[in-house]
């Protein structure tokens, strides 16, 4: 009985397989955690998504930003940041309502409190405190679930406000949640979100930009972070936080690890 997490499979059903054959995973026993971006940019979502709605509690998934594209463009709501969208399968899957249904209750975050793990798709902001986290997290996922999702989805990916504050509105507050959660990588020294570099920090041409979890962080301090989103990152195991996107849309490779020992992190790979 083991539990593994894997990084970002973004439609790439057939590596997804293969990984999952390289783990032995067993869905009878095993558990899967999902860093999100399960769909888009690779040419099989509709069949990573049944797949995993298939294995029930046995797997767990925090949504990613090409998530709620998904479920933005199941509502049509625009505008939306891509242009181009490689998820029409989904779409026109004569079963996309219970699809989309599936997908607006899965979590924003995981924390598992006994290993102290928390997998998220982004990062967690440095100002947060896990009882912000949980908050925000549970305001959000009640807005997706709600009979008002439409309008909600409608609100996001707005990239103001970018710096947080005790004094925004709900609706202000859950929009720079979104962004944290799921678009997060650089942060400015005032600890404001910066929504358009990408690269590798090595790479980094921004002086006044770090990445987030370079930043002082309490919930970092006392519990490991497994994320995805951050393609050009790659694997790492820096400060607490374990990073498992390894680009595999982009013709890298899909990672898992095995977390069964926090301490003892076994890691796995399959090219794309």
């Amino acid at each position: 009985m083991s539990t593994f997490a894997i990084g970002d499979i973004q439609g790439c059903y057939r590596e997804f397989k293969k990984l999952l054959s390289e783990i032995n995973f067993n869905k009878t026993k095993d558990t899967l955690w999902l860093t999100g971006d399960l769909v888009n940019r690779g040419p099989n979502s509709l069949d990573v998504l049944k797949y995993i709605m298939d294995l029930g509690p046995k797997a767990i998934t925090v949504l990613g930003n090409h998530d709620f594209y998904l479920i933005a463009s199941y509502y049509k709501s625009q505008p939306w940041p891509y242009k181009n969208s490689c998820f029409d399968d989904v779409l026109m899957y004569k079963d996309c309502d219970i699809i989309i249904d599936w997908l607006k209750k899965q979590k924003i975050i995981h924390i598992d409190e006994e290993k102290k793990i928390i997998l998220v798709h982004a990062g967690i902001h440095p100002l947060w405190k896990l009882d912000d986290i949980n908050y925000l997290s549970s305001k959000i996922e009640e807005s997706i679930q709600s009979q008002g999702c439409e309008e909600f989805i409608k609100s996001l990916w707005s990239n103001d406000p970018n710096k947080w504050n005790d004094e925004l509105t709900v609706e202000e507050k859950l929009i720079f949640s979104v962004n944290a959660f799921t678009r997060m990588r650089y942060l400015y020294n005032d600890l404001s979100l910066e929504f358009t570099s990408k690269n590798n920090p090595n790479k980094l041409t921004k002086n006044k930009l770090k990445p987030w979890y370079e930043f002082d962080n309490e919930v970092l301090k006392k519990n490991k972070i497994i994320i995805g989103h951050w393609s050009t990152l790659g694997f790492q195991i820096k400060k607490n936080v374990i990073s498992i996107d390894t680009g595999c849309a982009w013709g890298n490779k899909l990672t898992a690890i095995k977390i069964d020992n926090v301490n003892n992190i076994k890691k796995y790979q399959i090219n794309c």
